[in-house]
């Protein structure tokens, strides 16, 4: 079995033990990984508002079982952080646009809300986003990540790669039955700097010492 085969056998596993979650289970363990993500993103966004600037992060609208991490949305509004959230174009490249509030979001593709068609995409340098909060499938204790086969996020993180840039802080929040003994990792996929769970936080050790 070759990787691409490796993976898609992952995502087809990974994505029934997710859905196997009751939606009980699904909003207790949401609440309890948002309020993790949550304080940890405002102590790296604390250390960025002294660089005279917006905090700026990059998010998601979740789908299907994915946790729902709009509370995080909420909150970052609410402590008027930037929030920026992605549309896939046809070039199969994400573009960023800020969201201030609900009504800057429509029902895109597949009924999944997206920027709307009016709000004007942001122009922001990718190197002054501070945090990125990333989807996944299934993800490993060395922080490797398996997304949905689309390779947008690979894609945008190659932008600071090959532009020398120093990456934003990766966080994913997960289910901890999203944890596998090991992500396949390809050339051109990145690892996380952390990984929240409702039962347990990863973090890089690289990381610990520069937040």
């Amino acid at each position: 079995m070759n990787i691409k085969e490796w993976k898609i056998e992952l995502r087809r596993r990974a994505e029934a033990q997710r859905n196997g979650l009751t939606p009980t289970e699904r909003s207790t363990k949401s609440a309890r990984i948002n309020e993790l993500m949550l304080r940890r993103i405002d102590e790296v966004l604390e250390s960025r508002t002294k660089l005279g600037r917006k905090p700026t992060i990059f998010t998601y609208m979740p789908i299907k079982s994915e946790v729902d991490i709009t509370p995080i949305m909420e909150s970052c509004w609410t402590r008027e952080y930037r929030v920026l959230i992605p549309k896939v174009q046809p070039e199969q490249k994400l573009k960023l646009y800020e969201i201030r509030s609900y009504s800057d979001l429509e029902k895109g593709k597949y009924g999944i809300p997206e920027p709307a068609a009016d709000t004007p995409q942001h122009s922001i340098d990718i190197r002054h986003i501070d945090v990125v909060l990333v989807p996944g499938l299934a993800f490993d204790s060395h922080l490797g990540r398996l997304g949905y086969g689309g390779g947008y996020y690979d894609r945008f993180m190659q932008q600071y790669v090959r532009s020398g840039y120093t990456k934003p802080y990766i966080i994913a929040g997960a289910f901890d039955t999203q944890i596998i003994q090991e992500v396949p990792m390809g050339l051109f996929d990145f690892r996380l700097d952390e990984l929240i769970t409702e039962a347990r936080t990863i973090r890089a050790p690289k990381t610990t010492k520069s937040i």
